[in-house]
């Protein structure tokens, strides 16, 4: 994924071949070797992006059909890979107890338990995207001071990769690493 400012990514989209593959080339490097352009160029803006349930009829959202959030560090992939750990431990413990998998039970459960972690994450991602895609000048001393702390705090910049990583929280078991 490569991302630019709207304005920006729409006119290198309509650039020429040529064009285009000088402007992909000095972003990505050339360490894979000659690029080749294949199918139709296009770009989509990254807004903050979330339904208003994740749960319908016999239906529960998961990953980017859920929520869509900036692609910061992999975040969106992540909060996918916990909402089917999630369902999948909703789905067996309610076969266990002998329940409807897609009951509406079940599957408020579900959408329960992942919603506080999906909007968190969701306000998070959005604030360092604003926080960091801006050129105003007290913000960017912010940034500054912010990352400088963050690095020199080992307990801060531990608390940070853990949330990053997906490790705090009421995870599910699969998160775990333990079977279901």
């Amino acid at each position: 994924m490569w991302t630019e400012a709207n304005h920006v990514a729409a006119a290198i989209c309509d650039q020429g071949d040529d064009a285009f593959r000088a402007e992909l080339a000095a972003k990505v490097g050339d360490f894979l070797g000659e690029i080749r352009l294949e199918g139709k160029r296009f770009h989509h803006p990254l807004t903050l992006q979330f339904a208003d349930a994740m749960i319908g009829h016999r239906l529960a959202l998961i990953g980017d059909a859920a929520h869509g959030m900036h692609p910061i560090a992999g975040q969106g992939m992540n909060m996918g890979i916990r909402d089917v750990a999630a369902l999948a431990e909703v789905i067996v413990d309610s076969l266990r107890l002998g329940l409807d998998a897609g009951g509406p039970d079940v599957l408020e459960r579900y959408q329960r338990w992942r919603r506080f972690d999906t909007m968190l994450m969701l306000g998070v991602t959005d604030g360092l995207d604003r926080l960091f895609s801006n050129d105003v000048e007290l913000l960017k001393h912010v940034r500054r001071i912010g990352l400088a702390a963050v690095h020199q705090l080992d307990h801060t910049k531990r608390f940070f990769m853990r949330h990053a990583m997906g490790l705090v929280g009421d995870l599910p078991r699969l998160m775990k690493g333990e079977a279901l």
